[in-house]
Order: structure tokens, then sequence, then C-alpha cells
């Protein structure tokens, strides 16, 4: 992946091998305004010590004790919120570290604290040929808050796993000409990430929010955790699906399908920060937008009243937390159904895609609703379909304010290029660990 990519999370993720190698480099290096000094030597017994443990096939592998070779970079940090997000880096690099052949590694004379530690490990040709056959186990990555002293950071793997989501785009574009604020120049990108033909044909795009807990309407956590935390499924307030009746939308290996919420040129509509999606593959549908006859709609899965478009159909955002789960086909009649919360609000339904169906699931949310009001409850949905959310909203701006939203967008990491060329994604079903802002890159991986 290109440094560019993460300018924005320059100071929280530590992506970008070259960059980061050139800034451990020397004990006092100056890069523009950013100085790196090693910390004061504060005695033998003030030691980080880590021992990176693979999440699941360390058998196969041959790894008895932990991972071998891993890239493991160390950044100050300070202490996790419970609920908040994981990668809280708060400065730039102290140490890059590769473990030794029993998975240890070891940074002496750290200040006590905090310290941020994210770790990569991409399998080799002859370690993927010990796993057992058909597995699309790619390698390890993760990002940690730990406190100074021992402690063992178990890696989850990373997968091929086909379809999964490459890029969203919904922030609104703010445009001074035509004032705050353009909401329908979004888009959702998926990639093919395996090395086999995919069909989109009937798949299902649904939207779930978090939940938070509210003063007026208190217990909704309670409420809603056996929903939230359904290892069956996750249960959406809206889906539609893709159009096809089978083999009608294929996706090669490696290629990528825009479905924007209007698949038209939004220059004129938003000067600043439009985009054409006029060749989008397809589009939501909707009673408001203008359609374009050359872009397949999708196809509404009933308790769709594209409210949440102001009738351009399926907009991929729900407000301050919100997620997108990518499905195939199911039939809604086989859906379970359930009524949300209806001490607060009454008769919104939901539907319950099945755990057998899910491809992939996202999930994103505003930093301020755990570090400032500390209203998110504690599951979104269950581990098994998101390990951890993303604060990746509203926030981390190169230019430090909300008027330049419209142009970013939240993008999955390239875990790595093989030889061809082709890029592979990171997927270790974790939007903290597998996502990052960057600026949009539709129809392309990043």
């Amino acid at each position: 992946m290109t440094t560019a990519t993460h300018t924005v999370r320059s100071a929280r993720r530590l992506h970008g091998a070259a960059l980061l190698a050139a800034l451990v480099a020397c004990a006092t290096c100056t890069h523009g305004d950013i100085t790196v000094v090693e910390p004061a030597a504060k005695g033998p017994g003030d030691t980080l010590a880590l021992t990176i443990v693979p999440g699941e096939a360390g058998a196969e592998l041959g790894w008895t004790a932990g991972i071998p070779g891993a890239e493991v970079i160390i950044a100050p940090s300070v202490k996790p919120n419970p609920d908040g997000p994981g990668d809280t880096a708060t400065g730039p690099p102290i140490a890059t570290l590769v473990t030794d052949s029993t998975g240890h590694a070891r940074v002496p004379d750290l200040p006590s604290g905090w310290y941020y530690v994210e770790v990569r490990r991409w399998l080799t040709a002859a370690e993927r040929a010990r796993l057992a056959a058909g597995a699309d186990l790619v390698g390890f990555a993760t990002q940690q808050t730990v406190e100074r002293g021992g402690g063992t950071l178990y890696v989850p793997g990373s997968h091929v796993h086909s379809l999964v989501v490459s890029e969203v785009s919904q922030q609104p574009e703010w445009d001074p000409a035509n004032g705050c604020c353009y909401e329908y120049g979004g888009y959702l990108e998926l990639a093919n990430n395996a090395d086999t033909t995919v069909y989109l044909d009937g798949l299902v795009l649904g939207l779930f929010g978090a939940n938070t807990e509210s003063s007026v309407f208190p217990g909704r956590c309670a409420r809603e955790e056996p929903a939230d935390n359904d290892p069956n499924g996750i249960w959406v307030f809206q889906q539609d699906s893709l159009p096809g009746t089978g083999h009608d939308y294929p996706l090669a290996p490696g290629a990528v399908a825009v479905i924007a919420t209007d698949a038209i040129d939004h220059r004129a509509n938003s000067p600043t920060y439009g985009l054409d999606l006029s060749h989008a593959n397809f589009e939501m549908a909707g009673f408001a937008d203008v359609d374009n006859p050359a872009v397949p709609n999708s196809i509404p899965m009933g308790w769709n009243d594209r409210g949440n478009g102001g009738g351009h159909g399926l907009i991929f955002d729900m407000g301050t937390a919100w997620g997108i789960v990518v499905a195939l086909p199911v039939d809604t009649t086989s859906m379970p159904t359930r009524q949300y919360d209806p001490v607060g609000y009454g008769a919104t339904m939901q539907r319950r895609i099945p755990a057998d169906r899910i491809l992939d699931a996202f999930l994103v949310f505003w930093p301020d609703l755990v570090n400032v009001w500390k209203e998110m409850c504690p599951h979104v949905v269950n581990s098994r379909f998101d390990s951890r959310p993303a604060a990746l909203l509203w926030t981390y701006l190169p230019d430090g304010t909300w008027h330049a939203l419209g142009g970013y967008s939240v993008q999955r990491s390239v875990a790595f290029v093989r030889p061809d060329g082709r890029k592979i994604l990171q997927d270790t079903r974790s939007t903290e660990a597998d996502f990052f802002v960057g600026l949009r890159t539709p129809f392309q991986l990043p």
C-alpha cells in the first residue's frame, strides 16, 4: 500500500514499513515538524515483553510457542477506553522489532504507561502449503494497546474471504457554493479478494446501527443485548438486493464493483467534492432520484421505504454509528423478524440475516460516542462477524475540520502485493484492524 493513502491516520495507524524504518533508524531525528526521541533509560525492570501468538493454525504451521518473524511496531499510547477505539498511538514509533523463533519481542528501558502495538506477519508460499487443502489464511495482523510489562497478544488470522467491502464513501459533501450538505454522492465498493470469479447476482446489502444508552429511554443496552450479540446473524433495519438471476454479473479475481447511491456525475451538484459515478456497476433505487438507465438498480426487499435516503435509495450511513452487512441471496420469508426497542421506537422492525449467508460486515462510529458521551452499548454485532468496530467517522482529517469529510472514505488495507501485481486485502474480521480513512479511490483498490 502507499503511504499517501494513510496520511489521515499517520499519528494513529503506523503502516508503511519504509517510512517506519526511516523514523526509527536513529536516536534523535527530525522529519518536518516531528521529532523522534528514544525514551530515557528507566532501569532494567522497565520492560515491555510480549509473546505474539497466532489466533489459529499454529500447530499446522509448526509454531508451538508463538509467531516467528513477525514485525512488531511499538508507539506511545494512553490507557484505552474499553468501549473505544483500540488504535490509539499518540506519537511516532519508538521501536520496530521482529519476533524471535518463539514469538517473543522485548523493548527495555521504557517509561511506565501504555503502548500501542501493531503486528504484521504474512505467510510465505511454503507456509501456506502446510495448511489444510482449501484454507485461505494468508497471515496475521492486529493492533492493540498494552501496558508496560509482560503479556501475550493473540493475533487473529487474515483470510482471503472471497467478496469483501473494500471502500465506503458516504460522508456529506460540503460545498461553499451550494451550502451544506450534499448527501447523494456516496458509494459502496466491493472487491473480489479470491482467486476465482464470484457472481454478484442477488447479493444482499443490509444496514444496521449501534445502540446507545439514552437518558430518555434508559435500559436500551440491556434490552437490545440479545440481538446485538446474536451469534446466529445480524439484525438489519433496511435491506436491498442486487439484480441478476445467477450468472449475470460476474466479478473477476482482484476486480471491484461500485454501488452508487445515485449513478450520475455529481460534480454539478457538488463542485468541490463531487465524483463522476455515472459508470458505477449498480445504483440504489429511490423514488426521488434521477435514474441512470445504463446502470442496473437495486431491488427492494421490503421494509425499506427509502426514507433514510431522502428518496434516493439506500444511503450507506445511519448517523453516528452504523454498519453494513453483505450477504449471499436469502429468502426474506425465512428471515426471523423482531420489533426493535419497543420502549423507545415503537413499530420499527428488524430482520436477521442468517450467519451462514453473511460474507462481510463493516462497522464504524463517531469516537465521541465513547470518549465524550460514553453512550455506545457494549456490543453491536457478535464478534464472529466483526470483533471490533472502528472509530473512523468525523475525525482525524488533515485540515482539522469537518468541511473536508466528503473528500474521504473508509478503506480496507492492502495486506500485500503479489508478484503479479495483484493486491490482497487484509481481512481479520475486525473493522478496527482492517480499515483506515483515506482520500477516495472508487473503481480501484488503494
